[in-house]
């Protein structure tokens, strides 16, 4: 069963990426310059922290940590399920979902993998360069890391999700809802350490920008097991929620007609 899922979503995610590199010019200059724009905003938080010296414990190591692992799983969310974001409320409210639904296939995994972003490889390349230059990255903290990368990629999987599956209830979702999206986004791109009391609690368990936000961070830096508990639980539950809310909404989907042929 697992085999075949794999399968599946290997093949899902080759199509994607052959449709994008079939303009390689255009795929490598979306990676560059993907690549200096995060570097842009790492020199602009570094030159803040060297400014104004740490913030509630936190260093411009811990700054570029958190940005290397913010667009690292950002970078390999959109790079795999491009098609949550940015296409699967324009599915919905135009009638598109027919080619998905009459395939016999997993319908959402379809949808998710539809697309690939040229650019969130980019992302991949310059997080994983400033995780290394964060000089926290050691054979201790590599575990923890590794494991923030697929728990921030389901965190930002899981948020498509719900903010694509509000297509199913209101018009107009692929314009504010991509807004909504990019909001999340940027939450988890300010130092965490700003993030206190209430806040924090509800970035964590509510809307958990915090488990690429903070939490890999506090894991770095004072290894937990309630932590370890938190960074695997937490995305888990919100991806299995997102899943229900998608099926749920599923329901209420009126056809286009709209019967293509995917290649």
């Amino acid at each position: 069963m697992v085999g075949k899922f794999l399968k599946f979503f290997g093949q899902l995610l080759k199509t994607s990426i052959s449709n994008e590199y079939s303009l390689r010019l255009n795929f490598w200059i979306e990676v560059i310059f993907m690549a200096i724009n995060n570097s842009f905003w790492v020199v602009t938080w570094l030159i803040l922290f060297n400014k104004f010296g740490s913030v509630n414990g936190w260093g411009s190591e811990h700054i570029v940590l958190m940005m290397g692992i913010t667009m690292a799983t950002f970078g390999i969310y959109s790079f795999c399920f491009s098609g949550t974001a940015d296409w699967l409320a324009g599915y919905i409210d135009r009638g598109e979902l027919d080619t998905f639904i009459l395939q016999p296939k997993n319908i959402l995994l379809n949808v998710a993998a539809s697309k690939c972003s040229p650019s969130a490889f980019g992302d991949f390349l310059s997080g994983l360069l400033f995780i290394g230059f964060s000089g926290l990255l050691s054979l201790s903290s590599l575990p923890i890391i590794l494991l923030t990368l697929v728990a921030g990629c389901l965190v930002f999987l899981s948020m498509a999700i719900f903010v694509g599956t509000l297509a199913f209830w209101f018009k107009g979702v692929e314009g504010w809802g991509t807004q909504i999206f990019h909001l999340f986004l940027n939450l988890t791109m300010q130092p965490g350490s700003i993030y206190t009391g209430v806040v924090k609690t509800v970035l964590l368990f509510a809307v958990p920008a915090g488990i690429i936000a903070f939490l890999p961070i506090e894991l770095v830096m004072n290894p937990t097991a309630w932590g370890l508990v938190k960074m695997v639980a937490i995305p888990l539950v919100f991806f299995a929620a997102s899943v229900w809310f998608f099926y749920r909404g599923l329901r209420r989907y009126e056809s286009g007609n709209n019967f293509g042929i995917r290649g």
